[in-house]
């Protein structure tokens, strides 16, 4: 175990000489001094993701949340997607994985704002720009091609890769992706924010 260096502090030496001279002119004796050394800092070095905050209460949404009626809520710093029913949720699911860049404007990022699902499609499907296969499809961002589907698959729909967090060319990936696609409807909000 490291023993903690003593520092000394010369200025806060002078500066008690100077006050005891300033009492004793005065014609008071100076109270007793304990001086003390702080301990020396400690680095702390994060090694796992950290806690994400807590779900913004549904009275606390900035504009463009729906309030009414069946929507899905994406959050990309929490990595999480709620079904929601008016105010309440009915189910949440995460972890998930969500776009690498989050608001770049690129093909492959992740857009936050309302949308709308404008296509379901269940199967195993390959997706060859990624050379991978997907399933439980259901397409909300028609311009940058995102949506919702399983977590990557092999041609047997086996997952091989379940990453959540800032992992995806922009669609959002999750290992409920049935329940999703079964809650979804063709032209149901989806609010995607930070």
């Amino acid at each position: 175990m490291k023993r903690a260096r003593v520092r000394s502090y010369p200025g806060l030496v002078v500066l008690l000489a100077a006050m005891t001279a300033v009492l004793l002119a005065c014609g008071t004796s100076p109270a007793p001094v304990a001086v003390t050394t702080a301990p020396a800092p400690v680095a702390v070095i994060a090694t796992a993701t950290p806690t994400p905050p807590p779900p913004t209460p549904a009275a606390a949404r900035p504009p463009g949340a729906p309030q009414q009626g069946r929507w899905i809520e994406v959050d990309v710093t929490r990595y999480s997607v709620r079904l929601m029913d008016g105010t309440k949720v009915v189910q949440e699911v995460g972890p998930v994985g969500v776009g690498k860049e989050i608001d770049t404007g690129k093909y492959e990022s992740t857009q936050t704002g309302l949308f709308a699902v404008y296509e379901k499609r269940a199967g195993l499907t390959f997706d060859a720009p990624y050379n991978t296969y997907i399933d439980w499809w259901v397409g909300f961002d028609k311009a940058k091609d995102n949506g919702f589907h399983t977590f990557l698959l092999d041609k047997a729909g086996k997952v091989v890769d379940a990453s959540t967090g800032r992992v995806s060319n922009g669609c959002i990936r999750t290992g409920n992706g049935q329940l999703i696609y079964e809650f979804a409807e063709v032209g149901m909000p989806v609010w995607v924010h930070a």
